[in-house]
């Protein structure tokens, strides 16, 4: 009886943050200390510091460019820890602010699926302990594609060699949430980057090598090249061979683009650079988002100035690409050369088509994938030759026909955790709102508030277009706002100019 009687005394005092919390509380011990840096803590720690004084001192970062998030490399600290030491030289400023480091990256020990958290409440590091953040990995839960997989972490180091700049850099108290993605889909790691954001209390740091090969000059010029494609955050070309963990790069920047943040290279290197020979080159980079405030206004300006100055070209392209179509049964192909370099620029458009005052066509855009030129002219021959809502337009028609043309601004994320908060936020009559839930997407510019004047229907019906029932609610639903630049062919001086070739007749 008086063995039975300690047992239970022992169980209750175990652990009370285990039996409050409902779990055992776990620890992830490190695979990487002394192989890919010291396993001496006073010696990690000096050696971590140094490394990112050495940063700061080569590379003079701005005090006003602090990105939010950073993509480092995860080698062996005697190749790759410069470079990594250079993205986390741009964090430093942050510690005052930063409670939550979110570690994201790929498994090299095996195939898993999915998006994998930790079940560990605690990682292990030889200089300190960090706790895992539990309310955000219980928000993580949430979304779907995202479980705990412990097989996935116990033996990955990509994160782990993570933790001496982490814990170099910000408080002691700072938490980390580990996660680790395998199959996922570009949409899935886009819903994890926004879920994960956050604000300046959150920074988000993708773990990865870059190219790899033999020559080690060949190696030195891909990793210039993937440069260049993350500056110009042009994920769909981003493969495995430019990054050994890719999807979660690609997935940050679809990310990037879909919030008009910008990437910039802070530094890159490759193993060679260490002078030490071995079989093979691997690249290193370490690259910053930064987070732009302000700059949908700027960009609204500019395209009003654009189209202002070439309203009467811009309306000649979309009717010329009409005619085009009756005469050779395809859109106009536009020689952009003898166009301004700004009508080249990368915008989504819209294009009416109106007889007799009423809505004769329609065709636009969600996404600026082409150019102001290309666009016009395909929307434009769409509108009035395939709209399933109208029989293609007629020659007899055209001749009296009207075209408008709209340009949509920038499109801004619009935050909210609840749709009573998304509807207090939403402006009629002046927001067009595109709404994502994945592969699902729907978009209405603002002239539909003409239709539906209340937020709450606007709302409703936009998740119908988009293929979802009208009180749909999920995590990952997300929304942003637009307005629209109008340029119109009866605001002309002679609005019938635009059906003639430029300095022609018919």
């Amino acid at each position: 009886m008086r063995f039975f009687t300690v047992l239970i005394c022992c169980l209750c005092l175990v652990s009370p943050a285990a039996a409050r919390d409902g779990m055992v509380q776990k620890i992830r011990y490190p695979v990487a200390a002394g192989t890919f840096y010291p396993r001496d803590p006073v010696e990690l720690a000096k050696k971590t510091k140094d490394l990112i004084d050495a940063a700061d001192r080569r590379l003079r970062l701005p005090a006003s460019e602090i990105p939010k998030a950073i993509v480092v490399p995860h080698n062996l600290f005697y190749f790759s820890g410069d470079t990594a030491a250079a993205g986390y030289a741009a964090l430093r400023r942050l510690k005052p602010f930063v409670k939550r480091v979110v570690l994201i990256g790929s498994s090299h020990q095996g195939k898993y699926f999915g998006i994998s958290l930790s079940g560990a409440r605690y990682w292990e590091m030889p200089d300190r302990r960090f706790e895992v953040d539990q309310e955000l990995t219980q928000k993580l839960m949430k979304i779907q594609g995202i479980d705990f997989d412990d097989a996935a972490h116990e033996a990955e180091s990509s994160l782990e060699v993570q933790l001496p700049f982490v814990s170099a850099v910000f408080s002691k108290d700072v938490k980390i949430v580990p996660v680790l993605v395998e199959d996922a889909s570009t949409e899935q790691i886009s819903d994890l980057m926004d879920a994960v954001w956050g604000g300046p209390e959150t920074v988000v740091i993708v773990s990865t090598d870059m190219a790899a090969g033999k020559d080690a000059a060949k190696v030195a010029a891909d990793v210039s090249d993937t440069a260049k494609l993350m500056e110009r955050e042009e994920y769909s070309k981003i493969r495995k061979r430019h990054f050994c963990a890719s999807l979660p790069v690609v997935g940050l920047l679809a990310y990037v683009r879909e919030n008009g943040f910008s990437v910039q290279t802070i530094e890159t290197a490759t193993s060679a650079d260490a002078a030490l020979k071995t079989d093979k080159t691997v690249g290193f980079g370490a690259f910053g988002v930064y987070e732009t405030d302000g700059g949908a206004q700027t960009d609204r300006v500019q395209m009003e100035n654009v189209l202002q100055a070439n309203q009467e070209s811009l309306l000649r392209v979309a009717a010329q690409s009409i005619v085009s179509g009756f005469e050779r049964g395809r859109a106009l192909r536009v020689r952009e050369t003898r166009y301004p370099e700004e009508l080249r620029q990368k915008a989504a458009t819209f294009v009416n088509i109106y007889y007799n005052g009423a809505l004769r066509g329609s065709a636009g855009s969600e996404e600026p994938d082409r150019s102001i030129l290309d666009d016009v002219a395909e929307n434009a021959y769409a509108a009035a030759f395939s709209d399933f809502r109208f029989i293609p337009l007629t020659e007899e028609e055209f001749k009296k026909a009207e075209i408008s043309i709209s340009i949509l601004t920038r499109p801004t994320p619009v935050r909210f955790e609840t749709e009573e908060e998304l509807l207090a936020k939403i402006q009629p009559e002046r927001d067009g709102l595109i709404l994502r839930e994945r592969a699902n997407k729907a978009l209405f510019l603002p002239q539909i508030w003409q239709t539906f004047p209340s937020p709450r229907d606007f709302l409703a019906h936009l998740k119908q277009k988009a293929g979802l029932s009208m009180d749909y609610t999920s995590p990952t639903l997300k929304v942003y706002r637009f307005d629209v630049i109008d340029i119109n062919s009866g605001d002309l001086e002679d609005p019938a100019s635009i059906w003639l070739p430029k300095g022609g007749k018919r």
